[in-house]
């Protein structure tokens, strides 16, 4: 398999110096707050400003990439996919007392990699969240193996220093595990959008899954990555027509959010649950496992499209 495509994963810790009053979802939350120090502290640009070097400047090549004057696909800011992921955990407790941590995972794809001091110095800065915006500190980050789950410390508070490390996870590493007997079951953690038609799908039909997926890793790869991924999308498409949905246990939930970039409450839709998919799923397995960690459908850098393989030892 040619997959010039590689992440590494973070966990960030943040301690409450005040007590927080969070949203049961913090996806939305943390990105936002995120993104607004991304840019302050990492782009050259002044605000309202284009940026005068987008091709060198970390926030652009992770928050606004643009595509070559000679893409034929993907031709805005908003059809390339973010190279990264904030991902907390599905639904917490709104409170949390002064002295209490608030755990995420990072998922950094591509050339990402390279900008994690950047992703460090921005989440030290981001000193304030939730409603109030009540103060919170960088506690610790470790780099954590995707498929082990072995972690080292890449930054703590009390040493304040950037140690640089990582845990890579490559889709040809995934093409050397083996794919399980079927079914396999696959949980939605967070609201899934996978959009068929113009509108979001209410049953996620295994091709449909494995299309988006598929979509996401090679824009992924061609934007962010060595190049395209070297595979046969047509073959691999239509041959995943043939697994079977055979159980269907997910749920359409809505779910509010606000963006303060649009200034305005955005409801977003989307399928949470478990299903599980009957067939030879053996030429699909590399990047069904890559996908965990990078997640499908549209919202992904939210934390949105989050999915795990059940009865296979991933963690």
């Amino acid at each position: 398999m040619s997959a010039p495509l590689a992440l590494a994963r973070y966990r960030i810790t943040l301690e409450a110096l005040e007590a927080l009053d969070l949203p049961a979802y913090l996806d939305s939350t943390l990105r936002g707050a995120f993104g607004r120090a991304f840019r302050r502290l990492c782009c050259l640009g002044r605000e309202g400003e284009p940026c005068p070097l987008p091709a060198s400047c970390p926030y652009h090549q992770t928050f606004e990439t643009s595509p070559p004057a000679d893409a034929e696909a993907l031709r805005t800011h908003d059809d390339i996919p973010r190279p990264f992921v904030i991902a907390p955990p599905p639904a917490g407790p709104n409170e949390h007392p002064s002295g209490s941590h608030v755990v995420f995972d990072l998922t950094l794809v591509g050339r990402a990699r390279q900008y994690l001091p950047h992703f460090v110095v921005t989440f030290r800065d981001m000193d304030r969240i939730g409603r109030g915006r009540r103060k919170v500190n960088l506690h610790r980050i470790e780099a954590v193996h995707p498929l082990t789950g072995a972690s080292e410390v890449v930054y703590t508070a009390a040493e304040n220093l950037v140690t640089p490390r990582e845990a890579t996870l490559t889709l040809a590493e995934c093409a050397a595990l083996p794919c399980p007997e079927t079914p396999v079951r696959v949980t939605f953690v967070t609201q899934t959008r996978l959009k068929e038609d113009g509108a979001f799908a209410r049953r996620p039909d295994f091709q449909l899954f494995f299309r988006r997926l598929l979509g996401r890793l090679s824009s992924l790869a061609r934007f962010h990555g060595d190049g395209p991924l070297d595979v046969d999308f047509r073959g691999l498409i239509e041959s995943a027509g043939a697994v079977r949905l055979t159980r269907d246990a997910t749920q359409w939930t809505r779910w509010a959010r606000y963006s303060g970039r649009q200034d305005r409450r955005m409801e977003w839709e989307g399928l949470v649950g478990c299903v599980e998919y009957d067939g030879d799923l053996t030429a699909f397995w590399p990047y069904l496992v890559f996908g965990q960690w990078i997640h499908v459908g549209s919202g992904t850098s939210f934390g949105l499209g989050r999915y795990c393989l059940e009865g296979t030892g991933m963690p």
